[in-house]
């Protein structure tokens, strides 16, 4: 049974929204010139301020402190005073005190600033004890806060406290530290959010969670238990307050909704290829029953021969949709509501994008070196490089297959598919899943070993610097000089020697190269 009672301040008890995003927008600004609009800024309202520095501007820990002081600056002065309380609140914290239930005041946020918003919203003599960030004993997060009242408090038993917040940091705090959890879904967090966390309990409004307090208190006074020492069973009263839904059936849900996440950007590829390329080809026979071109060409063959071109032009189709979704995982990510968050930017300058080029060329050719030795005839694969390198102009070659394509696919492959998989679990078998759904893309053996490797360096690349432009900038690379070798190079009919040394060469300076990156450069994403 629940006696004491932890509440979370920002968008549990207040609407302390606007006060907060306009303190964040006049720190990032003031410090660091960034212009940030205010509908983006929702997720700095719970979360400590630090780690939501960090993730949505990728500051460094002491840029994020220097943000807070200048956070500060303005909230002292303005925006402790930009907040209202929501309607029903003091009502039922005066039920609350009144059946006998223990409240705490528990924030990350500076006790001064705490108990000067209670005072000026009129809800301070409901609390018992209120409990925040100070000197004497500082909170780094949620956790830390909850330790601290237990505490504080002093003499009382975990499975009497119950954490109630509107945000997933409010119940993974309250998990850490092995007290119940309550999400109530009217404040700063979706109730998405609160579920994939699973706390005890998701209440909609004040009165909801009035009920529940209280009705679980009685339940327990009604069964004889104690005052003191022995408790209702915990689990019982989690199990009637949690919603009707919860269980197997939106286990199964939500994995279904990750495996549909994680494969509609494939089908969007697929799809949105096919019809440009279908649609075009309908097109130019539906020209060619109604104009007839001098010399009896036909448009029908003229466009269905350009298989390069109408590639392009899918993959020039694919990329603004990709990045939409890309963009909207992002803002997820940085609001909190996806378990990875951003990859922290890496310093990417010219150098290390001539670095990347080189470590992809050299790991490519290695790669093709080997698929060379398998004593397999891929007649799919064959076709496909006659049609593609040997129908078509090298302008046109280096244009689709060596910049259009790799964007396209990247943003696909690594912008959604891969770290869709990396927001439910470690990097590698994002990697490697992702590797392997990029290489079974391509439709042949030959193809699809390389692309698989291929695949997972590209997303090594991709995770150690932060952003999907280094992995484009590998495969750029990559496909242009696979270009000009199978358009230029091979045909010289160059002695064996020359490419025996010219693998080498790469594949050593990739290796160097490779050694750098991952092991001696400056990590900031753990692979």
């Amino acid at each position: 049974m629940w006696r004491t009672v932890f509440f979370d301040l920002d968008g549990t008890l207040t609407d302390s929204g606007e006060g907060i995003m306009r303190c964040v927008q006049y720190a990032l600004d003031r410090e660091f010139g960034i212009k940030a609009d205010s509908k983006d800024l929702r997720s700095f309202v719970g979360p400590p301020l630090r780690e939501q520095f960090i993730r949505f501007a990728n500051l460094t820990p002491e840029q994020a402190d220097r943000a807070i002081e200048r956070y500060r600056e303005r909230y002292r002065a303005v925006g402790i005073y930009e907040s209202s309380v929501y309607p029903g609140i003091p009502e039922m914290l005066a039920e609350l005190r009144q059946a006998g239930l223990r409240i705490a005041l528990v924030s990350t946020k500076p006790t001064e600033y705490c108990r000067e918003i209670l005072r000026r919203v009129g809800i301070t003599q409901y609390f018992h004890y209120v409990i925040g960030n100070d000197k004497n004993i500082p909170v780094a997060g949620k956790r830390d806060a909850i330790e601290k009242a237990v505490r504080v408090i002093g003499n009382v038993n975990r499975n009497e406290i119950v954490m109630v917040g509107d945000r997933r940091y409010d119940v993974i705090g309250a998990k850490q530290c092995g007290v119940g959890s309550m999400g109530v879904s009217y404040g700063y967090g979706s109730r998405n959010e609160l579920e994939y966390e699973w706390p005890d309990c998701i209440v909609d409004n004040p009165t909801e969670l009035r009920n529940v307090l209280i009705g679980q208190l009685r339940a327990g006074t009604q069964v004889g238990y104690p005052s003191q020492g022995g408790s209702l069973n915990p689990n019982v009263v989690r199990e009637a307050a949690k919603p009707a839904k919860k269980g197997k059936g939106l286990r199964l849900g939500e994995t279904i909704y990750k495996i549909w996440r994680i494969v509609y950007p494939i089908l969007l590829h697929l799809g949105i290829s096919t019809v440009v390329v279908s649609g075009l080809i309908i097109v130019a026979a539906v020209i060619e029953g109604l104009v007839s071109l001098p010399g009896g060409v036909s448009v029908y063959d003229l466009v269905n021969n350009q298989m390069v071109l109408l590639t392009g032009i899918a993959d020039a189709a694919v990329v603004p949709v990709a990045w939409l979704f890309l963009r909207a995982d992002e803002k997820k990510r940085k609001a909190g509501r996806l378990e990875s968050g951003s990859l922290k930017r890496n310093k990417m300058g010219i150098l290390h994008i001539l670095l990347i080029a080189l470590l992809a060329i050299g790991i490519a050719q290695a790669v093709n070196f080997l698929i060379a030795l398998i004593p397999y005839e891929d007649a799919v694969y064959e076709e496909t490089s006659e049609q593609m390198f040997y129908q078509t102009g090298l302008i046109m070659q280096l244009a689709v297959i060596g910049v259009i394509g790799p964007i396209s696919e990247e943003l696909i492959f690594r912008g959604l598919v891969f770290r869709r998989i990396r927001d439910y679990g470690g990097f590698w078998p994002a990697a490697i899943i992702s590797g392997l759904v990029f290489g079974i893309y391509h439709g042949n053996i030959t193809q699809g070993i390389f692309a698989t490797i291929m695949g997972v360096l590209f997303a090594m690349i991709y995770e150690h610097y932060g952003t999907i432009w280094a992995a484009i900038a590998a495969h750029i690379a990559n496909n242009i000089l696979a270009t000009l070798m199978n358009a230029v190079i091979d045909r010289l009919d160059l002695p064996d020697i020359v490419y025996i040394i010219f693998l080498a060469v790469t594949f050593i300076a990739a290796v160097v190269i490779g050694l750098y990156i991952f092991l001696k450069d400056k990590k900031v994403n753990k692979i």
